[in-house]
């Protein structure tokens, strides 16, 4: 095992033994999400593959909620296409399986801390949940055999003002393989992804900084639409 993957290992057994004891285990789970999903972050941090984190019920914001970062929080927030799981997907699954598994798709917003952030240290990063902080997800969802790649836009609004549009090269334009690769790494550590799991895709455009007084707009088109307000 090469020092790297020694990292990734140490880090995500961490992420997962927080999860059982603190999401699984007091029936929390929400689901996965995908960090690290862009091929030159890929590269920089010698990763051999997209990286993932969990999702809980206790830090899942409803629309137009009000958010109240951590103290000394840097909080940036990201728009992403969730898409939500309808069966059980082993790390056997094929591509085929991978996209039938996929009932729904509807938008996202992430609201992540990089003061999480220790040096890019990817054992930390790990354990630490990728930054994750809270999660919106769009109601309700778009059904998966209506959906097409080329449906996919939006527009994100700070204070009514247009701050980013949607970035094609972030979005893949098959979610199977990534959704393989959380079945995969699941797997590794003992656990699968289940029906009823939503999962965070990556960053469909660069982060943006949101900083208290902000009020953030994500429209998506036949995704949905999702608003929070900084506090």
């Amino acid at each position: 095992m090469s020092a790297i993957d020694d990292k990734i290992h140490r880090g995500l057994e961490r992420q997962l033994t927080t999860w059982r004891a603190q999401v699984d285990g007091r029936g929390q789970r929400l689901g996965w999400k995908v960090g690290f999903n862009m091929r030159a972050d890929q590269q920089r941090l010698g990763l051999p593959s997209a990286m993932i984190g969990y999702l809980s019920r206790e830090h899942r914001l409803a629309d137009g909620q009000h958010y109240t970062p951590p103290p000394g929080g840097n909080i940036l927030v990201e728009p992403e296409i969730a898409v939500y799981i309808g069966v059980d997907l082993s790390a056997d699954a094929s591509e085929h399986d991978a996209r039938a598994a996929i009932h729904g798709y509807t938008a996202a917003l992430e609201l992540v801390d990089t003061t999480r952030s220790v040096n890019d240290d990817i054992e930390e990063i790990l354990a630490g949940n990728l930054f994750h902080d809270s999660v919106l997800i769009a109601e309700p969802m778009f059904a998966a055999e209506h959906f097409t790649r080329d449906q996919l836009h939006f527009s994100l609004h700070i204070n009514d003002n247009e701050v980013c549009t949607l970035d094609p090269v972030r979005v893949p334009q098959d979610f199977a393989p990534l959704i393989l690769t959380v079945a995969r790494l699941l797997a590794t550590y003992g656990e699968c992804l289940k029906k009823g799991d939503w999962i965070i895709t990556g960053a469909a455009a660069k982060p943006v900084g949101v900083n208290p007084g902000y009020n953030v707009t994500l429209v998506m088109g036949t995704l949905g639409q999702l608003s929070v307000q900084i506090r």
